[in-house]
């Protein structure tokens, strides 16, 4: 043979080579599979936060970002994308066990109670940056061919894992703006949370009439223009109304609430959400439906992060029941209590929803005494009214 010839042939084998689609590994493939079990599940997880924007953007794009890695390292399993992978799976379980931890930002800022559903995730998503690391760190990486047994091994034990994940109810903390039986807290004050678990009313009225907003006549009663109320209880609404208005004309702004000692409780959030602020002291001062001495105030936070004053709350003081509130209304106000609530040992800070006999996920059971809102605007569901149509008038 010619020299020039063996020179040729060996470049036609080094281009051969060069042009080769590189082999999936064994260890490749588990890592796309457990890459994609984790998108799935994450998938699943951002179905449960459509109340959340926020979060759901955020769950939805880690979802597609581990799902189209999967697809894409199979096709071309490069090692910058190999790379790609480890930094995307190995960074969600990251951000899972901070999250767990310590606390993230924004809406991850308190720290989560572990559940089933993210946890499974993080181990997937654990199992593809390690296999993927593996991949990588081969003395050549494409060298060792697919075991199709062990792949599809470690695809059944992806499945086995997967499955029950996206099935599993998502464990919000009490930040977080869902009411699920597993302990979520957000519009604990003011959901619309049924039961504590074991058959009782959260929100007892002790049969009070003015408890409920159901007319005599038919239909609840949200407007003062209601011809079943009295002249008297027009009066005695129309007073309180105008006199907690021109008291919350005070607070534009949460930094005028913490001037004046009010501490939020911890709910709210997220956007849109409802978030509680509270001065303690007027808690234990004795005075009752007081423009001067207003218990509770709640703020809306907004899309830009800033937060909205919307509402008085009254509170009345410790010990009294929903068979004693104040007459102020008749049926248009509509007082409400609460007893499956759990707050942190300062008693300040909303720590859980008592659920099935116990506080999720922490806590001590402590009831509220009754409370009643009056909105700084009209609203359709009354100026009374609960959020989320606390009281029965409707759902504000």
């Amino acid at each position: 043979m010619e020299p020039c010839d063996t020179v040729h042939m060996s470049i036609e084998s080094s281009t051969s080579q060069a042009n080769r689609r590189p082999a999936v590994s064994t260890a490749l493939a588990t890592a796309a599979a457990a890459s994609a079990g984790a998108g799935l599940v994450h998938a699943a997880t951002a179905g449960t936060h459509n109340g959340d924007a926020t979060l759901w953007w955020l769950f939805a794009a880690a979802a597609a970002a581990q799902l189209v890695w999967a697809a894409l390292v199979l096709m071309r399993p490069t090692r910058l994308l190999i790379a790609v992978g480890i930094a995307l799976n190995l960074g969600a379980c990251a951000a899972w066990v901070l999250s767990r931890t310590v606390g993230l930002i924004g809406p991850l800022a308190e720290v989560e109670p572990v559940g089933i559903q993210d946890l499974l995730a993080a181990v997937l998503g654990g199992l593809a940056g390690g296999s993927a690391l593996v991949a990588l760190t081969r003395r050549n990486a494409f060298v060792a061919r697919l075991n199709l047994g062990a792949a599809g091994l470690a695809t059944a034990l992806v499945l086995v894992l997967a499955v029950p994940a996206m099935a599993a109810e998502h464990t919000h903390g009490p930040s977080h703006e869902h009411a699920h039986n597993d302990g979520g807290t957000e519009h604990a004050l003011d959901g619309d949370a049924a039961n504590d678990g074991q058959g009782n009313d959260a929100h007892a009225d002790a049969g009070h009439a003015l408890a409920s907003s159901t007319g005599a006549t038919g239909g609840p009663i949200v407007s003062l223009d209601d011809p079943r109320l009295t002249k008297a209880e027009v009066q005695r609404a129309t007073k309180l109304i105008n006199e907690t208005r021109a008291a919350l004309a005070t607070f534009p702004d949460e930094a005028a609430l913490l001037d004046a000692g009010y501490i939020s409780i911890g709910d709210g959030r997220a956007a849109g959400k409802f978030e509680h602020f509270v001065k303690h002291g007027y808690l234990a001062d004795d005075k009752e439906l007081n423009a001067d001495a207003i218990e509770s105030v709640v703020l809306q936070r907004q899309a830009d992060g800033s937060k909205k004053v919307m509402s008085a709350m009254y509170i009345l003081s410790s010990g009294t029941t929903m068979a004693e509130v104040p007459d102020v209304a008749g049926e248009l106000t509509a007082w409400h209590d609460h007893q499956n609530l759990c707050w942190d040992p300062s008693g300040t800070r909303l720590a859980g929803i008592f659920v099935n006999g116990q506080c999720r996920p922490g806590g001590v059971r402590r009831g509220t005494s009754p409370m009643i809102h009056v909105w700084i605007e009209d609203t359709p569901c009354g100026p009374f009214s609960g959020i989320e149509g606390h009281g029965g008038n409707c759902e504000h």
